[in-house]
């Protein structure tokens, strides 16, 4: 795989990802994004033209990824982030919803033990409502789907060891190491930045924007 054509993969979006996955699936990719409009369009045709450029098997291999992605309730890799990503992600629902997120979820007991600790025990001790599995699937897709694009493709040694801290934590070493550490991340490439530097948490917004 060229530099340039893993760039460009790599720079889809989860909603992309899934277009391309239909479209090859399909075989209607040529004449489908003949007619697709927007700011993205040009890179899903680059993106389009790099898969079909890749050899038989690295193809099947990604497309059987993107398939991974598109059945499971988590995104690929979500049990290397700090648990409190999925903290912050519950947290902004509705508790009673807490328990159908909380089901089946990689680090489960870590992540209840933060809710616990910071909302009380009563928070997630309560009854789930009968859910189909289906629709906890789904809810749980909507969720914790935000955080995908710190999950899936290369993030760098530099994305992946801000991954593995803890919100509180990620926001002093930001603040501490300032503009070197944005520096570092260009130095992995521009998917690295835009996956880890794009998605953090709000905290960080006013201190990231002054770099």
């Amino acid at each position: 795989m060229t530099e340039r054509t893993g760039f460009a993969l790599n720079q889809l979006r989860a909603e992309e990802r899934g277009l391309l996955l239909g479209l090859s699936l399909l075989a209607a990719g040529d004449s489908a994004l003949a007619r697709l409009a927007g700011d993205r369009c040009q890179g899903c045709r680059t993106a389009w033209q790099d898969l079909r450029a890749l050899s038989r098997h690295d193809r099947a291999a990604l497309l059987a990824g993107w398939i991974v992605e598109t059945t499971t309730p988590f995104p690929p890799g979500m049990e290397r982030l700090h648990p409190s990503w999925l903290v912050q992600a519950i947290a902004s629902e509705p508790m009673e919803l807490w328990p159908a997120l909380l089901a089946g979820l990689p680090g489960v007991e870590e992540v209840g033990s933060l809710l616990s600790q910071s909302y009380g025990k009563a928070a997630i001790a309560k009854e789930g409502e009968a859910w189909l599995s289906e629709s906890v699937a789904e809810l749980q897709r909507c969720v914790f789907g935000r955080l995908a694009p710190l999950c899936v493709g290369p993030s760098g040694a530099v994305g992946a060891g801000l991954c593995r801290l803890g919100c509180e934590e990620l926001l002093a070493e930001a603040t501490r190491r300032g503009a070197a550490l944005r520096q570092e991340l260009c130095a992995e490439g521009d998917a690295s930045l835009w996956a880890v530097a794009g998605r953090l948490p709000a905290t960080l917004g006013r201190q990231w924007v002054k770099w």
